[in-house]
């Protein structure tokens, strides 16, 4: 029940927007849009040889989605994407810091007609990145990324999206694996 709250709320609150020459032509497309999402994650610490894992931990936070591409069909959407999850998180010195835990890489979108309403499908292969972007003298991690996702379109300006990104970010000392689930309502705009 929490869950389904959870995610009710992530809905609820979410909002993006997403700018085309025409709403599901062909031609360029240009979309942002931000809300909530539910980041997963564990982490992996390897100092002097000694390995320390970290249970899993659940935060919701702040989502920012960009995308930029061609339309070469008025079911098909290629471009890319950058999908970004913001939440703050106690560090090992017990500092309070915002993790950017990020993807970005080629995305597909497909719907299965070609005017609304319709379902539409997603996905993508890319890189994932974590990092405390607002730490002076830190370095980020990357690592192999993709996400899944679909959706419904209403009508030509009004859609709701759920995408579920994978990413693990890893560098010398820290591993990362980490899943976030994005749930949004976007309206599109000519």
């Amino acid at each position: 029940m929490k869950r389904l709250m959870i995610t009710a709320l992530i809905v609820l609150t979410s909002f993006s927007l997403s700018f085309s020459q025409e709403a599901r032509k062909k031609g360029f497309v240009l979309g942002f849009g931000g809300g909530l999402g539910l980041t997963s994650f564990t982490q992996e610490v390897d100092i002097w040889g000694i390995t320390i894992k970290g249970d899993r931990e659940n935060k919701i936070g702040f989502q920012t989605d960009f995308k930029i591409g061609y339309a070469p069909t008025p079911q098909l959407q290629i471009y890319w994407t950058a999908k970004s999850s913001w939440f703050g998180l106690e560090n090992a010195l017990g500092d309070n810091v915002i993790i950017l835990n990020g993807f970005g890489g080629a995305g597909i979108s497909y719907y299965l007609k070609q005017q609304s309403p319709s379902f539409f499908l997603s996905g993508g292969l890319g890189y994932s990145s974590w990092g405390t972007p607002f730490e002076e003298g830190t370095e980020g991690s990357y690592g192999l990324g993709l996400f899944l996702g679909g959706g419904y379109e209403f009508s030509k300006h009004f859609c709701i999206e759920g995408n579920l990104k994978w990413g693990n970010p890893s560098e010398d000392i820290l591993s990362t694996n980490a899943f976030t689930f994005l749930a949004s309502a976007q309206l599109k705009l000519k």
